[in-house]
């Protein structure tokens, strides 16, 4: 018995022994580490932008694939194909691990058509187009063999991601090195332009359903659930065999957008999305409440032809494929017959309200001071997360157009906050990294971080203006010499040699283009919300016109024009705040080092804190924006309408000795733009522009309401 038990004993001590033994010889390198709740550096990097570069040896594998879709937008008789690129550790293709997907959907990457930005009316092919020829479906090939993702990177050539782009001689997928902090960390990084952007199939779409569709088919692929090719001629097809199915998609401006919109499809394997100023309704990015906010109403074919690289038909991107110049005309016309009201055209790529099928999570960030895709979008997209049960965080920065990379959020690298966020919803890493606060915002006045357990849950309070400064009952605004004011405005300086600030434009504005009311905030305190302005108006004229803009600014000031400190953006810096370097990071793998940055503020005597705008013609909606559509009963001249200005959502902290002057005025020239006569000085006499009405305030009736945290 005894000699049983000691056999028993030596054998399991040998099991024991071989089993790690064998466990030993397994090649764990490239394989994630998780430590502090966040990946650690596992791979070497390279350098996919240097000319001799090479798959072989690499940590990191570089290779494009092309999705196929379910659509066939150009009519060529085939499903549109979108060209990925794809960037994967070698540990996952040899099958260490399965990797998370991070999936940057950024139509600008592939190369935009820069010489047709200013005209795209000279593409116009005035011939009427149906939509619904874009939905045909297109038909799918036939797989005629298929390649590993070892294989694929083997015959990969570092000339289909490092083409020179025509015109603008950038080169392709631009955002390739944006996330090499996460590639060294053994995240595989999706990088495509989408349908009809250079280097894929079909038609550039600009916001339509079937942008969105294409993405969300790259995502099915990603996952497992979807065919891709090697090429677009060999029918030679490609899994994501190195995939665990988990995908993030994350990008700024544009390519902030298209996650959302997918998101809104419940496409499986989306798990989270990490929006930098991206676009929940096209709508609301081109329009406000009832008038347009860009110089063109019909922008989004502009838009759609700057990322069209698919549709020239020629390698030196001059002759255009005659539908899609078609397509353009006819957005442009039914974008343009609307004036800014709602329609149909608009309802087609307003994502706002399709809540019901989100099922993945969000990190949503906007920039407080971004004039470009402004904060109601980031509003818009937190509802919608609400309304579907998600979970959701917020984050505020005090930068315009911008992502965080290299910023201090918190106490904490922005790349290592975001890590976590990857780690956890596509590694299931346990850090708590959910237990966030729901919103992280930047103060205005030294630049530190707080947070709030609510975003949408806020109150409102209303303080009296000034009327020792407003006394009358009754302010009536002109918009004649609107244009006037601001073309020497603009070309002036101060006394400096400083150029003017938009900021200051709208306390320069002479009577009777504007009216002003100056308000007395308790010390230190914040807005923090949406800003409601509500206010009746009448029209003065006898001919009241669609699409007349009314504007709201607010504005932080102090006493006797002095100067204070603020976050201003620069045009000269792409409307970004300036910046100054005070450390470095490591960005690990040998990748080299970062700059880690804090945003300067500037003197001013005016910080333009939030604003908003609405139709006089449109009188009587609310924040939704579908409300604002054209109205078919006439106002009547003199006759009072209410109304309410949803301003942009913002946080501000009022310092101590500041006053805050709201001013209403006519038509904005910062975001209108002023007529191509007026500027060409073919119109003399101001009261002939189309910009020139007039309308009155019934000041005791005016009521501003600043939202503030319960």
């Amino acid at each position: 018995m005894l000699k049983k038990r000691a056999r028993f004993i030596l054998t399991f001590i040998m099991s024991v022994i071989l089993l790690t033994a064998s466990v030993a010889c397994v090649d764990m390198s490239g394989v994630p580490v998780f430590e502090d709740g966040m990946a650690q550096p596992v791979l070497e990097y390279s350098d996919l932008r240097d000319p001799g570069y090479t798959n072989d040896g690499s940590d990191i594998l570089r290779y494009c694939v092309y999705v196929e879709t379910d659509h066939d937008t150009d009519a060529d008789g085939k499903a549109d194909l979108v060209k990925v690129l794809m960037q994967v550790p070698r540990a996952a293709a040899e099958g260490r691990y399965r990797a998370a997907t991070i999936y940057d959907p950024t139509p600008y990457s592939a190369g935009t058509v820069d010489a047709y930005y200013e005209s795209t009316a000279d593409l116009y092919n005035p011939v009427p187009f149906d939509y619904e020829v874009l939905y045909a479906p297109g038909e799918k090939r036939e797989p005629k063999g298929s390649m590993t993702t070892l294989e694929a990177a083997e015959y990969a050539d570092p000339q289909s991601w490092n083409y020179t782009v025509p015109y603008s001689d950038s080169v392709g997928f631009s955002w390739a090195e944006a996330y090499d902090y996460f590639l060294v960390r053994g995240f595989a990084v999706a990088e495509a332009g989408g349908i009809g952007t250079y280097g894929s199939e079909g038609f550039e779409l600009c916001g339509m359903d079937l942008e969105r569709d294409a993405h969300k088919c790259v995502v099915e692929w990603l996952a497992g659930n979807r065919i891709a090719y090697t090429d677009p001629y060999n029918d030679i097809e490609i899994a994501a065999d190195w995939s665990n199915g988990n995908i993030a998609m994350t990008g700024c401006s544009y390519g902030g957008t298209l996650p959302y919109e997918v998101a809104t499809t419940g496409v499986e394997g989306l798990k989270t999305i990490v929006p930098f100023a991206g676009i929940a309704s096209w709508y609301d990015y081109t329009n406000s409440q009832g008038v347009p906010l860009r110089w063109f109403v019909n922008y989004a074919d502009q838009l759609a032809s700057y990322n069209a690289g698919a549709a020239f038909i020629d390698d030196d991107w001059t002759v255009i494929n005659d539908d899609y110049a078609s397509f353009l005309w006819q957005m442009s016309e039914d974008q343009d017959r609307t004036n800014g009201d709602y329609d149909e055209i608009w309802a087609i790529s307003d994502y706002s309200q399709d809540t019901e099928n989100i099922d993945c999570s969000a990190l949503i960030v906007h920039g407080l001071n971004d004039f470009n895709v402004l904060t109601r979008q980031s509003d818009m997209m937190a509802q919608a997360f609400e309304k579907a049960g998600r979970p959701y965080k917020l984050v505020l920065h005090q930068d315009g157009h911008n992502v965080l990379d290299g910023h201090i959020v918190n106490g904490e690298l922005w790349q290592d906050l975001l890590n976590k966020w990857y780690s956890h919803y596509l590694y299931g890493v346990d850090n708590g990294i959910e237990d966030m606060a729901e919103v992280t915002f930047q103060s205005n006045i030294d630049g530190s971080y707080s947070t709030c357990d609510s975003w949408r849950d806020f109150n409102y309070e209303s303080f009296p203006y000034d009327t020792s400064e407003k006394p009358e009952a009754v302010s009536k605004i002109d918009t004649t010499h609107i244009a006037e004011h601001f073309d020497t405005y603009y070309s002036s300086t101060d006394e400096y040699g400083r150029t003017l600030t938009r900021d200051s434009f709208y306390l320069s504005m002479p009577d009777p283009t504007s009216s002003c009311y100056t308000y007395e905030l308790p010390d230190d305190f914040t807005i923090y919300g949406v800003p409601e302005l509500h206010l009746k108006m009448a029209s003065d004229d006898t001919e009241i016109y669609d699409g007349l803009m009314v504007s709201a600014m607010l504005i932080d000031t102090i006493d006797n024009e002095e100067n204070f400190k603020a976050y201003l953006t620069k045009e000269m810096l792409d409307d970004a705040l300036p910046t100054k370097t005070v450390d470095v990071y490591e960005i690990g793998g040998n990748a080299g080092y970062g700059e880690i940055t804090e945003y300067v503020r500037s003197n001013t005597r005016a910080k333009l804190i939030t604003f908003g705008y609405t139709d006089l013609n449109n009188y009587g909606c609310g924040y939704n924006s579908c409300e604002y559509t054209k109205k078919t009963a006439e106002m009547e001249k003199g006759k009072y309408y209410d109304y309410t200005i949803y301003l942009q959502p913002t946080v501000y902290t009022v310092e101590p000795g500041h006053r805050l002057v709201l001013v209403v005025t006519g038509w904005d020239p910062y975001i209108v733009g002023l007529d191509e006569d007026y500027n060409n000085g073919l119109i003399e006499d101001p009261e002939d522009s189309q910009y020139t009405y007039s309308f009155s305030i019934d000041n005791e009736a005016l009521d501003f309401r600043f939202p503030c945290i319960k």
